[in-house]
């Protein structure tokens, strides 16, 4: 009987270690899986405002953006009326071919629709060392630069859209934007079965790009990057041919520490920590990345800048985050900033996360402005 129990419970832990692992992997793919297509739900329009259904982001303070299914883009300002089930806002840009009554749209942090909107902009496509090219937005006026550009990334499950939102800012520090996507982002093709590498490979084409930079007279290059560009700029500072050129770091709510954005993430949905350790070993393991589709295993426990032995690069750096982002802890910024004293962090009370532009626009603005005027 003992003998039979004693089976019974090694059977019963090991279901339990294999579901373990499963929910590791399903965790591990929710992590790096491509953004879902764009969702778009019925909204009214009319008298300057627009009426849209009420969600968790809907009823967010600040300025936010709405694409409609034909790319059009809206700017959505203030709640100015609450009713119950949905929400009416304040209509502040709309395309001028869009009447008034019903439409279609699809909610968004990009509250930028266009480069053009920010300054003179060129569509360029900057060669990649891998092969094929990689559109971006180069905006402003390089003589009146005079060599000082910024490189703006956006993060995981986003695209250039995103990162316009720290344009304006560079636009009046009198700096040059370049506005850039890499493999595998929400435009790169074929973005819809590429899964992130959390910027183990994304980083080449961002050093691409600094090339770029340098090769139409950039001199001084500060990275302006966004949640997973982040890290993005941290590894391209490491290992670019080209890192010499980079003057400056401007991080936004910044993945520094992979370890601690998965397990802030695990407790979020009440899950076992060690759910959390088997994801991030099922990243990087041969036959767990294989399983995700990547390209190669991805060491997340590596990627951390915060406290652990990589070292972090000796350029003046501002750090923009809030101390309510939920997805990326501002705790990762603080101990970074402890550590290095080239690094200053402006702290926000933002709520969401990357919606400091959103939330508090002019302390953003001049925030970075004040940076980029300094070096």
């Amino acid at each position: 009987m003992i003998r039979s129990l004693a089976a019974g419970a090694a059977a019963t832990g090991a279901v339990a270690l294999a579901a373990h692992a499963a929910l590791g992997g399903y965790v591990a793919r929710r992590l790096i899986a491509p953004r879902a297509a764009k969702s778009y739900a019925p909204i009214r329009i009319g008298d300057g405002t627009v009426s849209v259904a009420a969600t968790a982001d809907s009823r967010q303070p600040g300025t936010y953006g709405m694409w409609l299914p034909d790319g059009s883009h809206l700017v959505i300002g203030d709640i100015v009326g609450d009713e119950g089930e949905r929400i009416e806002r304040a209509l502040l840009e709309r395309p001028a071919h869009l009447p008034d009554g019903e439409a279609a749209g699809a909610w968004t942090s990009q509250s930028i629709g266009t480069p053009e909107s920010v300054g003179p902009t060129r569509h360029v496509a900057i060669p990649l060392t891998r092969g094929g090219t990689a559109d971006a937005w180069e905006i402003g006026d390089p003589d009146a630069a005079d060599g000082r550009w910024t490189i703006h990334v956006h993060g995981l499950r986003s695209s250039r859209h995103g990162a316009l939102r720290s344009t304006p800012a560079a636009a009046d520090a009198g700096w040059m934007s370049l506005v850039v996507s890499y493999a595998g982002d929400d435009e790169a093709a074929p973005a819809e079965s590429l899964p992130s590498s959390l910027g183990t490979r994304e980083w080449r084409d961002v050093d691409d790009a600094i090339g770029y930079a340098v090769s139409r007279g950039a001199r001084e290059i500060v990275l302006v990057a966004w949640s997973m560009g982040g890290t993005i700029a941290m590894l391209a500072l490491e290992r670019s041919v080209h890192r010499e050129a980079v003057a400056g770091l401007v991080l936004i709510a910044p993945a520094l520490d992979w370890t601690r954005i998965v397990d802030r993430a695990i407790r979020g949905a009440r899950l076992p920590a060690s759910v959390g350790a088997a994801a991030l070993t099922v990243l990087g393991s041969r036959l767990g990345s294989r399983a995700l589709g990547l390209i190669e295993a991805v060491d997340a426990r590596a990627l951390n800048w915060v406290d652990g032995p990589r070292p972090a690069p000796a350029v003046p750096t501002l750090i923009v985050h809030s101390l309510r982002d939920p997805v990326v802890p501002v705790s990762g910024s603080m101990a970074y900033v402890k550590r290095h004293p080239d690094a200053e962090l402006v702290a926000f009370d933002a709520s969401g996360h990357c919606n400091e532009a959103n939330q508090d626009p002019r302390r953003f603005h001049d925030a970075i402005t004040g940076f980029l005027r300094a070096l």
